[in-house]
Parts: C-alpha cells; sequence; structure tokens
C-alpha cells in the first residue's frame, strides 16, 4: 500500500478526535462522581467497620485524672422489627467519670444533629435517625464545655 500524506493526516487528526474526546467525557465523569465524605457513595467494607469519632478532636474531650477520656462513643444500626429493612442509626454514650458532660452528635459533615447529655457514670443511647436501606453510617460529636 502506497504512503499518501492525506490519509496519514486524516487517520492523525482522527486519534487527536478521540483522544480529546475521552479526556473531556472523562472530566465530565469525574466531576459527576459521588463523593466518599458524609456517607455518600461508601465502598463495601472488607472487614467490618467500627464506628467512633471521625473528626479526630481528641483534645477537645473530658478526661479522667488518669487521662483517658471520660466518654465511649459508638454506633450501630439497628433493624426495625416490622420492616427488616428500615434501620435506626443508634448512637451509644458511656460515661465513666462523675461529672455529667452534655454533647452533640450529628452525621458526618452535616447540620442533622441530636443532643445528649449523659450523667457521671451512666450510659445512654440516642437514635440519630432512620433510614430504609442504608446500614452504614457516619457521625461526629462535640463536647460541650
Amino acid at each position: 500500500m502506497p504512503f499518501t500524506a492525506g490519509k496519514w493526516w486524516l487517520e492523525i487528526r482522527f486519534v487527536v478526535t478521540l483522544l480529546w474526546l475521552a479526556a473531556v467525557t472523562g472530566s465530565v465523569f469525574a466531576e459527576n462522581a459521588p463523593s466518599s465524605q458524609g456517607g455518600v457513595g461508601l465502598r463495601v467494607p472488607t472487614e467490618p467497620r467500627t464506628f467512633g469519632a471521625s473528626a479526630g478532636t481528641e483534645i477537645f474531650r473530658h478526661r479522667a485524672p488518669t487521662g483517658v477520656p471520660c466518654l465511649t462513643v459508638g454506633g450501630l444500626a439497628r433493624p426495625h422489627i416490622v420492616n427488616p429493612n428500615v434501620y435506626d442509626h443508634v448512637i451509644t454514650v458511656k460515661n465513666s467519670c462523675p461529672q455529667r458532660i452534655t454533647m452533640q452528635v450529628c452525621y458526618y459533615k452535616s447540620q442533622d444533629c441530636v443532643p445528649m447529655e449523659i450523667p457521671g457514670g451512666e450510659r445512654k443511647e440516642a437514635v440519630l435517625g432512620s433510614l430504609p436501606s442504608v446500614r452504614d453510617f457516619r457521625f461526629e460529636f462535640r463536647e460541650k464545655f
């Protein structure tokens, strides 16, 4: 097959156009991809999830004389009895110090919050929210001083 300058130029133009289209559509899809922050677009965990403080604000905690945090905070998804496809997002808090501690628990990076007041030496539960088919959730909490 003899070399012709016209065909060669068309093939290069076609390849460049394809590369440009791939770059443009790739960036559009990247902008519309679901975010993994705030619990949207959670990936399937390879190991069981443990719930705890999300913001890493360990310095803003009430502490016992030994230096350990007074509050132990955890979360669980409890299915409803009537419809096991609907889950309550339950926050459990245990206060190991003698003083009463007030805190606020929110879904991660949202304003959807519940206040909690935990007397000294007691354990409390609060329902953060209820959602159908959503077992995984993230939360953050802030202790009030």
